[in-house]
């Protein structure tokens, strides 16, 4: 059984991979026949992605440091691709989101995605489409849900 796990292992990490992928980023700003720094869009599609979301959160996610991700955001922000917002609880956390500019680009790209994923899946049927979604649906689940069981260890004397 082990071996299986292994093999699972292989083909999620080449899957990842490929997503991850500043190359792949380009194609894909290329296909949407947008300009924009490689370093930039990760940080676009998360929010694209997830909604308003804090700095430090946003780093966590793109598995850069705080202040990198801050300057960053500052480059989108001059760009007019997102604009921070205030937490209404608490002035000091900035919340950055989309404006329009960066929803039009995020939905060029998510266009841009879906034709080059019904390319690259346009062998399959319906049932084997339909298969893939439900095991990719019960994998996210299943993954999210151990990620949520392990206990996180505190940052005391730390600054986030």
């Amino acid at each position: 059984m082990q071996g299986k796990y292994e093999e699972l292992y292989r083909s999620l990490f080449e899957i990842v991979s490929f997503f991850l992928s500043p190359k792949q980023d380009k194609r894909l700003l290329q296909g949407a026949g947008v300009t924009l720094d490689t370093a930039l869009f990760p940080l676009l599609m998360q929010i694209a992605h997830r909604g308003a979301v804090g700095i430090g959160e946003l780093a966590s996610q793109v598995g850069r440091d705080h202040s990198t991700v801050s300057r960053q955001v500052d480059k989108l922000v001059a760009l007019e691709l997102v604009t921070p917002t205030n937490k209404p609880s608490d002035k000091r956390v900035r919340r950055i989101g989309l404006t329009s500019a960066g929803k039009a680009i995020s939905d060029r790209v998510a266009a841009t995605r879906r034709a080059k994923m019904r390319q690259a899946l346009q062998g399959w049927n319906e049932r084997q489409l339909a298969d893939l979604l439900d095991s990719l649906h019960h994998l996210a689940e299943t993954t999210r849900e151990v990620a949520n069981s392990i206990e996180r260890p505190t940052n005391r004397g730390t600054y986030a």
